[in-house]
């Protein structure tokens, strides 16, 4: 069969994935329309990843550190020599012709960013996710993880492309300066879908192109502290000033909530971790808030608009039974926050 290589580089980021790699590399290249580049990244791993990727004809960097996930996607990408950049998890299965819709995609009028439909490997034809949900403040989470897809599935805009699976074109990660390092794991690709939204720019799920993902559910060691780090380093970035003073009462009270819930599921030193490291790190996520000013095009009312409010979807933290007078008052404090912004732009 006669080899059609789709313009675009898929960057992964491997450490200690020698269970997945081999895998999804030659679904890569044995595709008659796969990348015209693959690049693994390796963080530091002391199995057998690099040993079986240099088997292949694919770019491997060899990190001595593990520099995380979107430090590690960073680092792929400036070794790209294609317009197009798709950033893809080592114990993902691309299906055949998977990559063309996406390219498409990418080309729609105000598309920044472009997801394939995820579904689980162990679960075939069931949601990884499809569509997402960010609320104001910092919460995310996957609508529909674990559910058939049905047939009549047509994707469309989503709050954040998901890192398992992310198109994006290089000239564009490149004007968001690419994923923030400091995250480490988890939340970066929400952050990443935030600042495009403030530029004006959406995220789309492309049905026609299908990814499936060996995915655990089980807690990583440490998923609530980089969770909550991550989340608050994401909200005191990506807001101005004057729009966090506006949140903090909702910000506190949702702190307030959380902490008993870490409490009680014994992971109250992550949080207190978390809250110790932002304040070591506030240089740093000071920094990334002036990247924020410099790059956005949209408001904080605008953008605070069209995010969610509710808690319910929330799986990470166990949320009491009350939480639906909580998501009444959290709706009715987003609409006030956006009236009294808007209110201020108008006599600006």
């Amino acid at each position: 069969m006669t080899r059609r290589p789709v313009p675009v580089t898929v960057v992964i980021v491997t450490h200690n994935s020698e269970r997945h790699i081999e895998a999804v590399v030659s679904r890569l290249i044995e595709d008659p329309e796969g990348p015209s580049q693959v690049i693994v990244v390796d963080n530091a791993s002391d199995d057998r990843t690099r040993e079986i990727v240099a088997g292949f004809a694919v770019d491997l960097v060899e990190s001595p550190d593990n520099l995380g996930f979107p430090a590690g996607c960073n680092l792929g990408a400036t070794k790209a020599d294609q317009a197009a950049l798709v950033f893809l998890n080592p114990d993902t299965e691309p299906h055949p012709g998977w990559l063309v819709p996406l390219l498409a995609a990418l080309e729609e009028p105000g598309v920044g960013a472009a997801q394939p439909t995820l579904d689980l490997v162990d679960q075939p034809g069931h949601f990884f996710t499809s569509h997402s949900e960010l609320t104001y403040l910092g919460f995310a989470w996957s609508t529909d993880a674990g559910k058939p897809i049905p047939p009549t599935h047509r994707g469309g805009d989503v709050a954040f492309p998901s890192g398992a699976a992310l198109a994006i074109k290089r000239e564009t990660f490149e004007a968001l300066e690419g994923f923030r390092p400091g995250y480490f794991l988890y939340l970066e690709d929400v952050d990443l879908g935030w600042r495009l939204r403030l530029r004006g720019l959406r995220a789309v799920q492309v049905p026609e192109s299908r990814v499936s993902h060996d995915y655990d559910f089980e807690r990583h060691a440490r998923k609530m502290y980089y969770l909550e780090r991550n989340r608050l380093r994401m909200v005191f970035a990506n807001y101005r000033p004057s729009t966090l003073v506006l949140l903090s009462p909702a910000l506190l009270a949702v702190e307030l909530g959380i902490v008993a819930a870490a409490i009680k599921n014994h992971w109250f030193g992550d949080k207190v971790q978390g809250w110790k490291d932002l304040w070591r790190l506030r240089h740093e996520v000071a920094a990334e808030a002036r990247q924020t000013r410099a790059q956005r095009l949209i408001s904080d009312g605008e953008m605070i608009r069209t995010m969610g409010a509710e808690f319910r979807g929330i799986t990470q933290i166990s949320l009491p039974p009350f939480m639906g007078i909580v998501d009444r008052g959290m709706a009715w404090y987003q609409k006030v926050v956006v009236w009294v912004l808007g209110l201020g732009r108008n006599r600006g």
